[in-house]
């Protein structure tokens, strides 16, 4: 019986093991030891971080109780300039 017993908690201890390497895995917050091949470009990293950016900002509004989309992350936003020249003839 104690062999029966300990080889179970081995197996045990070997899933457990596993299941946190794959929860690890898929974790947001993981990160990889990648090579050079399988690194993120700066540009895929930059676009990551702005669907990530406007996601949040559009889950800010809903909580403020604004009526946002799952379309609206796809739009484009102004343009920097374009919005200071809006303000700017407001303002006038």
């Amino acid at each position: 019986m104690s062999k029966f017993f300990d080889e179970l908690m081995e197996s045990v201890q070997e899933m457990d093991e596993i299941l946190r390497r794959e929860r690890r895995a898929s974790s947001p917050t993981f990160t990889p030891n990648t090579d050079d091949e399988t690194a993120l470009s700066f540009e895929q990293k930059q676009a990551y971080f702005d669907k990530v950016r406007r996601s949040n900002y559009l889950a800010s509004l809903h909580l403020e109780g604004f009526d946002t989309q799952r379309t609206d992350t796809d739009k484009t936003l102004p343009l920097r300039e374009s919005a200071l020249e809006k303000h700017r003839r407001n303002k006038n």
